[in-house]
């Protein structure tokens, strides 16, 4: 036999291209069924939620201890993440602060809301939590502040910049905890989160304080006011009628403007100080 021809006989086969293209597309349409399947699971189990506090608030209240009782991986979640500690699920308080929280959250929550029960219900856990620690800073050494970070963790200096300051007493600290989860509340009534505020905010010191005089023609305009309160979005015509701004402008800031807008509306004096010593020349 002749040598020549041997490595010809064991090449490797290769498919025709067609069948090639054939498996990258059912390999393409089995990643687009995964996420649709991932998407519906995610969905009804939303609507799932949403059947049961409906539920709950028509009179079923045996079903309220069942959704605690739920959701406590949540809430157990939540209250780690806020405290920066190991939550004792036998004997801390901790945790009893958490399913009260919870289960205020049934309670006080609107489901008409455009936002999340279970973003709204985290908010009231942590609300509740730091009141705790308000109230028990006498007994307590250390000072625990909420990681305001996404899963990956993409603003994590946020306390670095904003809360941590040794001449801070603890009592102030934990107020301006309290007056950030207050604006959070405030902003998922937007759909807004504050993560989406630190990610997009203005670099630039002049474009940051354009933004907050825009903010506060809003603020101060009770009519504009009103409007944004009941539509839940910026009144843009009003405003490109008043202010010489482009209209990408606005809207690329627009997150930003209506938080501190709500801000200056509201009664959280140590944020309202922030934004005065942006306009005086602060970089906060």
């Amino acid at each position: 036999m002749n040598s020549s021809i041997a490595p010809n006989r064991a090449r490797t086969w290769l498919p025709p291209k067609k069948e090639i293209k054939l498996s990258n597309y059912i390999c393409k349409g089995v990643r687009i069924l995964s996420v649709l399947y991932l998407f519906k699971r995610s969905t009804n189990k939303q609507d799932l939620l949403v059947k049961k506090l409906e539920r709950i608030k028509a009179g079923e209240d045996s079903l309220r201890d069942e959704l605690i009782n739920e959701y406590k991986p949540f809430i157990i979640k939540v209250l780690s993440k806020t405290t920066g500690r190991y939550i004792d699920v036998k004997n801390g308080e901790e945790l009893s602060i958490g399913l009260m929280a919870f289960n205020e959250a049934i309670t006080s929550y609107k489901l008409e809301k455009e936002s999340s029960f279970l973003t709204f219900a985290e908010l009231i856990i942590k609300r509740r939590i730091i009141d705790y620690y308000r109230s028990n800073e006498n007994e307590k050494k250390t000072c625990l502040f909420s990681q305001f970070v996404d899963e990956e963790g993409e603003y994590n200096n946020f306390e670095e910049r904003y809360l941590v300051d040794t001449k801070k007493s603890q009592a102030e600290t934990y107020e301006i905890k309290e007056e950030i989860v207050a604006i959070e509340l405030q902003l998922a009534e937007f759909d807004i989160k504050m993560k989406d505020l630190v990610n997009k905010a203005q670099k630039h010191i002049d474009s940051k304080r354009h933004a907050i005089q825009i903010a506060k023609l809003i603020a101060e305009n009770q009519e504009l006011y009103d409007k944004l309160i009941k539509k839940k979005s910026m009144p843009m015509n009003d405003l490109m009628n008043m202010v010489k701004v482009d209209h990408k402008t606005i809207e690329r800031n627009r997150k930003f403007i209506i938080a501190i807008c709500l801000i200056l509306r509201s009664d959280l004096e140590i944020l309202k100080g922030y934004i005065r010593n942006t306009m005086k020349g602060g970089e906060n």
